[in-house]
């Protein structure tokens, strides 16, 4: 009988699988599981009900001290730059004692979203980029997202094989525990209904202490996902596999293009600059030029400023970034760029310069207080650009970062509406500005009281009376709740208390 050629199929054999990963989960990991739920929970519930005052900066403070201190624990050491970030962001969160300004808060409440995730990424040496760069701001993103998020099943399974080791008790707490996450979500939805649907059910409910349903049960999914999330963050921030250096860029195009690009645009800016001189240098001499009224001059100046700026820094970055080079960035490349930092930290002073003239026929708005503030972070910025074209170790973007939290943080707690109202008052009173807007003052944060206040004694009795009657019709959050307490809302509530109309009274 004659064999077949034909070959014996031979099973695959398939790579053994392998165990997921787990991160090792010790009785400081579950301490600081535990500290990070309990303040997120606090700090959702004040963000949502009272507002964010005392005991909302308390709970910042609180999360960022205890993930500094689980690193430090850890064997990972803050550096100079790290800790000071970490330093600043502390004291913008404690401003929330202070400050009753809306809109700052929430812009501070970004900011300490992203600048701790910053300063742990760098300290426990996860971050891809170069801190000294425009990139490393994205190591902010990748630490709460890329790691909080993104490994939550490996904290998720060393939280669970913690539980197991330890015995019946640990097993039976971690089910309870995973149980009571699961029945929160199916209570809130059950509860409300079953309220509706029997009478008899939403009286024994009625018989319990009073307490909020709805809070408790938003603060309790919100913050049980905050604190998981920020729990993650710490423990992969330690136990992940050190980020590696992101792979510099190619550098290869020749410098005689770069430059041909850069030398043209500087050469259209010369043009530019001697065609519209008097345009931009009657800012520095108080010239306002014809036909022009001064809010057009002074807002014109600032949006062309922000979008040449803008086009510089990028020319700056591609030329320095593009350009062939074998040890360093060739002279005539830093030459042209140091050109291009120039007429930008120029535009920058002309534009402030004609903001200054506004501000002085018109007064203080919280609008010109920003900008104003964001035009110095630019020229601090720029400055530190074209240092850096010839001191390559200066790095320019930590100094951009270190200065844009310093004038955060001055503003939250001078109180961007406090210092409007001051201003405008006083030069009101003595006698740089003609009049000065009641209505406007009224319609700033609380910080603005005392400067409204002040105006009840005007030498004016129409003024005064026009304070009189704002004062009287101010509404302000009642502070009764510790949660919410702020100084400068607790200061107001003092003052107004003598204008606020007598409800009692009105009701007989």
């Amino acid at each position: 009988m004659e064999q077949s050629n034909i070959p014996q199929s031979v099973p695959y054999a398939f790579p053994p699988k392998k165990p997921p990963v787990t991160f090792p989960t010790g009785k400081g990991e579950l301490l600081f599981g535990l500290w990070t739920l309990v303040f997120s929970m606090l700090l959702c519930n004040c963000l949502f009900y009272p507002g964010p005052g005392l005991v909302f900066a308390a709970a910042q403070l609180a999360l960022m001290g205890g993930t500094a201190f689980y690193l430090i624990r850890r064997g990972h050491r803050f550096g100079r730059y790290e800790a000071a970030l970490l330093i600043l962001c502390a004291f913008v969160a404690a401003g929330f004692i202070k400050s009753d300004d809306g809109g700052m808060k929430f812009l501070m409440i970004l900011l300490l979203m992203a600048m701790p995730a910053l300063s742990f990424a760098i300290a426990a040496g996860q971050n891809r980029w170069k801190p000294g760069g425009v990139l490393s701001l994205l190591d902010s993103p990748r630490a709460t997202f890329g790691l909080g998020v993104g490994r939550l099943g490996e904290a998720g399974r060393g939280i669970r094989a913690a539980f197991r080791s330890a015995g019946t008790l640990g097993r039976n707490t971690g089910a309870v525990g995973i149980g009571l996450l699961v029945a929160v979500p199916v209570l809130a939805m059950m509860i409300p209904l079953l309220m509706s649907a029997d009478a008899a059910f939403e009286g024994l409910l009625d018989l319990l202490p009073e307490w909020d349903l709805e809070e408790a049960l938003t603060t309790a999914i919100l913050g049980s996902f905050l604190g998981i999330l920020l729990y993650t963050r710490g423990v992969a921030l330690h136990h992940e596999t050190k980020a590696e250096t992101a792979p510099k860029p190619v550098r290869g195009v020749h410098p005689l293009t770069v430059n041909t690009i850069l030398f043209a645009a500087a050469a259209v800016y010369l043009v530019y600059l001697f065609s519209q001189l008097a345009y931009f240098v009657g800012g520095f001499s108080g010239i306002l030029p014809e036909d022009f009224t001064l809010a057009e001059y002074a807002r014109r100046g600032f949006f062309e400023m922000s979008e040449l700026c803008a086009i510089n820094l990028a020319l700056i970055a591609l030329g320095v970034g593009l350009v062939k080079k074998e040890d360093k960035t060739p002279l005539s490349t830093r030459l042209v760029c140091l050109f291009l930092g120039a007429i930008t930290a120029f535009l920058v002073a002309a534009a402030s310069a004609k903001m200054f003239m506004y501000i002085g026929s018109y007064g203080l708005t919280r609008a010109r207080v920003m900008t104003e503030v964001f035009m110095l972070w630019l020229a601090i910025t720029t400055i530190a650009v074209c240092v850096w074209l010839f001191r390559a170790k200066l790095p320019y973007m930590k100094v951009s970062v270190m200065v844009a939290l310093v004038l955060c943080a001055g503003l939250f707690w001078a109180d961007v509406d406090a210092q409007v109202a001051r201003y405008n008052v006083r030069a009101y009173q003595s006698g740089q500005l003609e009049t000065v807007d009641v209505e406007y003052l009224s319609r700033l944060s609380s910080g603005a009281v005392p400067y409204l206040e002040a105006l009840t004694r005007d030498r004016d009795p129409d003024v005064a009376q026009e304070a009189r009657e704002e004062l009287a019709a101010y509404r302000l959050y009642q502070y009764d709740d510790l949660r919410g307490w702020n100084w400068t809302a607790w200061q107001a509530a003092q003052i107004l208390e003598p204008y606020q109309p007598d409800e009692a009274a009105e009701a007989e």
